[in-house]
């Protein structure tokens, strides 16, 4: 049985949970503690943790650029426009966050990416079916509405 872990999120305690579940959640500087430890450590402390959940610790000469726009409110604007492709977006917006408090830049900045992307072809999707409607329900009737009248006259 693997090991299982309990961790903490703002002042709540989860666990215990298998380090499969802490994936995305748990950073460097997330407080951890398992059956056999003293004391909470941070993930960073804890080496197994580290290399099961590829975790990076930044250096201290490393300075982190400013997190990516994860374009969280374009992905919730597209699930009302288009369900499908706005809950995957909404998907890589909060997991770019995740990647970048875990200190994988080059990820976050890949799903802040995708989930723009999918939000605007959610969107242009959604954009071209109410033109559609439009043109298939009223302007094309009134089209040939006007052209009958004319033909008649």
């Amino acid at each position: 049985m693997d090991k299982m872990y309990y961790y903490r999120s703002g002042n709540a305690q989860i666990g215990p949970v298998p380090v499969e579940q802490m994936r995305g959640v748990v950073t460097p500087s997330t407080y951890v503690w398992a059956t056999g430890m003293s004391t909470w450590k941070q993930a960073a402390e804890v080496p197994e943790l580290m290399s099961q959940l590829s975790l990076v610790v930044p250096s201290q000469n490393t300075i982190m650029p400013p997190k990516p726009d994860n374009h969280l409110v374009l992905s919730i604007i597209a699930i009302v426009a288009c369900q499908p492709l706005g809950i995957v977006a909404l998907i890589m917006s909060l997991q770019c966050d995740s990647a970048y408090n875990r200190g994988d830049y080059n990820d976050a900045v890949s799903k802040a990416k995708l989930a723009k992307t999918l939000s605007l072809v959610g969107l242009i999707s959604f954009g071209a079916l109410i033109v559609t409607i439009i043109l298939s329900n009223i302007i094309i009737p009134i089209f040939f509405a006007a052209l009958a009248a004319m033909s008649s006259a």
